[in-house]
């Protein structure tokens, strides 16, 4: 079966999951073929533009975390292993890929428990790295109205998400200010998903398993990949369920290998669920499109809205450490421009690691290893408060002469240097016995 073959077997499903959505987004090699960048390989076209990049060129897709006009937003969660220089083991053989599949399992299975428990919907999509658990967050529904209200927002995603250009699909509209709240709320809620599950499994080491943490910040991890909570809320995607994967090709260049595919392993309506529980069979599908084609026929698509059963993760969190944490995060008054990183020049506990992040920004500051241990030692060592320390961060990124390449307009330095220090400095605090789950 040929890619294309494939996608028109699974092509109902696709609409389904692109439902409510005004464009698509398609990225990968295949984009040489019409005369590319090769450095910018990634075309966003009206979502009826969706049966030409997968019918006719077999490419991958992604959704948008936005809905059309602002109408709903997109719960990602989203976890993989990392092995540093060697996530090609993932991609090597069908056996190899078993192997390294069963090793994120205990993670998958963990939030599948956490959720249905909870009686919360979602949709689980397997990929050959870990999966993606995804839900709609409809704007009128009461439990996004609730996720608001801890919603907050830096000037600059504010002046990002009011910027209107009909010119671009993406900013057609904008983003209203409340669906940039509920994807503030959001990115709230997973890193208090990502710390309970941490801490479910904090003696993986000692055991001999791989220990999870957030983001790529350990060689060899499973990484709950919150890197989608950083940037405007117009520029975060996902793939969707049903795409091909196509990781081996354009990151790896093994074309002597078939493209592989994600391959929806559960869902669960908040009741009941369907759903596959051998792993080496999701794996097969993933290696063979014709298997995956006849297993995506027990799904319709669908992504659940999420229901009012969400208030009581809401609830949860809100009683947690770690909102208290955010509240304090928020509240505190920021320290004007430049003059942060003058004070952790001068202050005498900052350590030698901090001094060469702040000698060496480009790239130190943005590769979360470093990141960690960068806010780990302003927070402990120096005592310094977390939202001070992202305001060095955002020192640094506002300063051009670190010759940044990263666009500062889609991805905000005053909102990514947040999202850095205190995804990391309540790492530091758990680690530390501050923060308690």
């Amino acid at each position: 079966m040929t890619p294309q073959e494939y996608y028109k077997s699974v092509f109902k499903q696709l609409q389904k999951c692109f439902s409510g959505f005004h464009y698509v987004i398609a990225a990968g090699r295949d984009l040489l073929a019409d005369g590319w960048d090769p450095k910018l390989l990634v075309a966003v076209e009206s979502v009826d533009q969706l049966e030409k990049f997968t019918c006719k060129k077999g490419m991958q897709v992604h959704l948008p975390i936005i809905g059309e006009k602002s109408s709903f937003v997109l719960m990602p969660l989203d976890f993989e292993i990392f092995l540093t220089g060697e996530n090609h083991l993932l991609y090597t053989d069908i056996q190899a890929s078993k192997y390294w599949f069963k090793k994120t399992l205990f993670v998958c299975d963990f939030l599948q428990t956490f959720l249905r428990q909870r009686g919360i919907p979602y949709l689980l999509d397997y990929t050959p790295s870990g999966a993606h658990i995804l839900w709609r967050n409809q704007m009128d529904s009461q439990a996004t109205k609730e996720i608001a209200k801890f919603g907050v927002l830096e000037q600059d995603v504010i002046a990002a998400c009011q910027y209107i250009d009909p010119a671009d699909i993406k900013r057609k509209w904008g983003i209203s200010l409340e669906a940039a709240k509920v994807f503030n709320g959001l990115t709230k809620l997973a890193e208090y998903i990502s710390l309970i599950t941490i801490n479910h499994f904090k003696d993986n080491e000692k055991e001999g398993l791989l220990p999870v943490t957030i983001s790529d910040s350990l060689d060899r991890c499973i990484n709950l990949d919150n890197s989608w909570s950083e940037g405007s809320p117009f520029i975060r995607s996902i793939r969707s369920p049903f795409s091909l994967h196509k990781k081996n090709h354009d990151k790896y260049g093994m074309f002597d290998r078939p493209p592989l595919v994600d391959v929806v392993g559960a869902y669960f309506d908040g009741k009941t669920a369907i759903e596959e529980k051998n792993s080496d069979a999701i794996v097969d599908c993933m290696w063979n499109l014709q298997k995956a084609s006849e297993h995506a026929q027990k799904f319709d698509g669908t992504i659940p809205n999420s229901n009012d059963s969400l208030l009581i993760l809401i609830r949860e969190y809100q009683k947690s450490s770690l909102f208290e944490f955010h509240r304090e995060f928020d509240s505190t008054v920021d320290l004007p421009r430049y003059q942060a990183i003058k004070q952790a020049w001068q202050d005498p506990k900052s350590t030698e690691f901090v001094r060469s992040i702040l000698k060496t920004p480009n790239p130190l500051a943005l590769q979360p290893k470093n990141l960690m241990g960068f806010v780990y030692d302003l927070l402990i060592y120096a005592n310094w408060k977390p939202k001070h320390i992202a305001n060095v961060l955002r020192d640094l990124y506002i300063n051009p002469l670190h010759n940044w390449t990263i666009d500062f307009y889609k991805y905000p330095a005053e909102q990514k240097a947040n999202y850095w220090a205190r995804t990391f400095a309540a790492l530091a605090l758990w680690k530390n016995g501050n923060l308690k789950f």
